[in-house]
């Protein structure tokens, strides 16, 4: 057998074996965009994972913060100064939010309050949600709240 024969064999045989793994890497592909149409009602879309209550301003923050400062709320072990809040939704009047403190590689959940702000009540819901315990405040506060907070 002359050479250019072997090379050529040797050139069909290599392409061949590409073209049939090219095959194989599409089948595969096709493979994986079925299973995705078939759990596509399973898999969440970016509307569920946006917050609920939407974007609140940096004031309204503050307004909730100073709130929680001057509240009757007490922590197990970390200062009313280090607590910061998040706002976690809106029910009508009532805002949720959690308060948290923040260490350098972690956060921990401190505890969790229903603000009413067209009753101007405070709740802490942290142990049960149905039976709060009512906070005392700074009352004063609330109308910074409604200015700053939708």
């Amino acid at each position: 057998m002359q050479p250019s024969h072997l090379l050529y064999i040797l050139s069909v045989v290599l392409l061949s074996s590409c073209v049939s793994a090219s095959q194989e890497t599409r089948a595969d592909t096709s493979a994986i965009k079925n299973i995705g149409a078939d759990t596509a009602s399973i898999v969440p879309t970016s509307d569920t994972l946006r917050p609920q209550a939407g974007y609140y301003p940096p004031e309204c923050y503050k307004a909730i913060s100073d709130i929680v400062l001057s509240s009757s709320f007490e922590s197990d072990g970390t200062k009313k100064e280090n607590i910061k809040v998040r706002i976690d939704r809106e029910e009508k009047s009532k805002l949720f939010i959690q308060l948290f403190s923040s260490e350098k590689d972690h956060e921990s959940t401190i505890g969790w309050l229903r603000l009413d702000k067209a009753n101007e009540k405070l709740e802490d819901i942290t142990i049960d949600p149905d039976k709060p315990n009512l906070l005392t405040y700074d009352k004063t506060l609330i109308s910074a709240l409604r200015q700053h907070c939708p």
